[in-house]
């Protein structure tokens, strides 16, 4: 599969737009050529962007995806500041693309004959030991939005599926730059660095300070629950609420967002609950800039990643 992405078309307008947040790009007719190229892609790739991420990037790890994985459709879920930090609003946002998900996926297993053996005497691909979802997380806000689809995949309507289950169904991970827990620095800094602007950045600092400190009372004075930087990163290595083949972690000691220590940190309790993990530190990047310094390692990473994640694995935590 070739890494070389076609021409990125004007941010996110080739995509269908299902709400605010979540953007839908269903694959081109073309190319579901047989049953096998198809079955050698992921059903469904969930981009749970970084806040405040711009359409032109987010719109070129689109592209890439597509030239990556012809025969897949793409979700992609963005985050602002207000999604990330009020989880009503989040959790809104994860429940149309968690209808989104299970509809694609349902249907794929139909469609390879995951229930009933074909016509014409092909054997059904075996979605229970197979993984059809590739998840690609950005940041501490495309965690968090990970984190509320958990609970919003488990309150949604199955439609084919007698038997719904209320976790995400077998998949590979990707975390690029998360996750990490909170501290006061690295939350300052992501919202400074979301700003699109400088004056707009000036703009808001004292609002941002303020924010901040507001979380800092609430998470180290009160002791009340941060869905942030703790429940977020918790849930992803519960066995009860995930189901993976494998996660790789993308981080670099040059992010001043999520340090490496925080990723490392979590990646050393996903690997002592079971969880088949790979680290990849890439050098001189910063926060969810690996891809743009190093495109090629970057992407090859990427497709290794879901050619090995599809491989059987008998030992594997599920």
């Amino acid at each position: 599969m070739s890494t070389t992405a076609p021409q990125p078309r004007s941010g996110l307008r080739s995509m269908q737009k299902l709400s605010p947040r979540v953007y839908l790009l269903r694959p081109s007719p073309a190319a579901h050529t047989t049953r096998e190229s198809r079955a050698d892609n992921p059903a469904l790739i969930m981009i749970f962007g970084w806040m405040n991420a711009p359409e032109g990037p987010l719109a070129k790890y689109v592209n890439q995806h597509q030239a990556l994985f012809p025969a897949s459709s793409i979700l992609l879920v963005t985050c602002n500041f207000a999604g990330m930090t009020i989880p009503w609003l989040g959790l809104g946002e994860a429940r149309i693309a968690a209808t989104a998900a299970r509809a694609i996926l349902e249907q794929d297993q139909e469609d390879l004959g995951a229930k009933k053996p074909s016509s014409n005497n092909v054997e059904p691909i075996d979605c229970s030991s197979r993984p059809r979802l590739l998840l690609h997380v950005f940041s501490n806000a495309g965690s968090t939005m990970l984190y509320y689809l958990y609970t919003a995949y488990a309150e949604s309507k199955p439609g084919t599926s007698s038997k719904p289950s209320p976790v995400l169904p077998l998949h590979a991970t990707v975390f690029d730059s998360a996750p990490a827990p909170f501290t006061y620095q690295t939350l300052l800094q992501g919202i400074l660095d979301g700003a699109p602007s400088g004056p707009i950045r000036l703009a808001i600092m004292p609002i941002a300070y303020i924010y901040v400190a507001l979380v800092w009372v609430i998470v180290a004075v009160l002791r009340l629950p941060d869905h942030i930087g703790d429940l977020g990163p918790r849930a992803h290595n519960d066995l009860t609420r995930v189901r993976e083949t494998l996660r790789v972690y993308i981080y670099g000691p040059a992010d001043r967002i999520t340090p490496a220590s925080g990723v490392e940190t979590h990646a050393n309790k996903a690997a002592e609950q079971g969880f088949n993990i790979r680290r990849e530190v890439f050098d001189g990047s910063g926060h969810v800039a690996h891809a743009r310094k190093h495109n090629d390692r970057y992407w090859s990473v990427i497709r290794q990643t879901w050619e090995d994640a599809s491989q059987p694995r008998v030992d594997a935590r599920l």
